[in-house]
């Protein structure tokens, strides 16, 4: 697998941020933080997090493989909620009903 090691240095997992480290072996990139691996095709990754997979259970034991347990696949940090001036949660209040345009 040929990957431009400039590439290597800016990119991380969509999922969680963190780095990659790089699996020559099976032509993968593999999350240091939730531990995703991510494939790469034709020298390409494919950083998509529904493209990615979780390690398998007891591979290698890697602390990466029980922090990849504690993230469902796929999540990702939700946006804070968002709530009317009321307090409410948004649609839910007064206030919308009030609004004009």
């Amino acid at each position: 697998m040929k990957l431009d090691p400039v590439l290597l240095e800016i990119l991380v997992c969509p999922a969680c941020k963190s780095s990659l480290d790089v699996d020559n072996d099976n032509d993968e990139l593999i999350c240091t933080g939730c531990g995703l691996i991510y494939p790469v095709r034709d020298d390409i990754p494919v950083m998509l997090v529904d493209e990615a997979r979780k390690p398998s259970a007891g591979a290698s034991g890697d602390a990466r493989e029980d922090a990849a347990a504690d993230v469902p696949f796929g999540e990702v940090d939700a946006p804070p909620d968002v709530v009317d001036r009321d307090g409410s949660p948004e649609g839910t209040g007064d206030v919308d009903s009030e609004r004009t345009f």
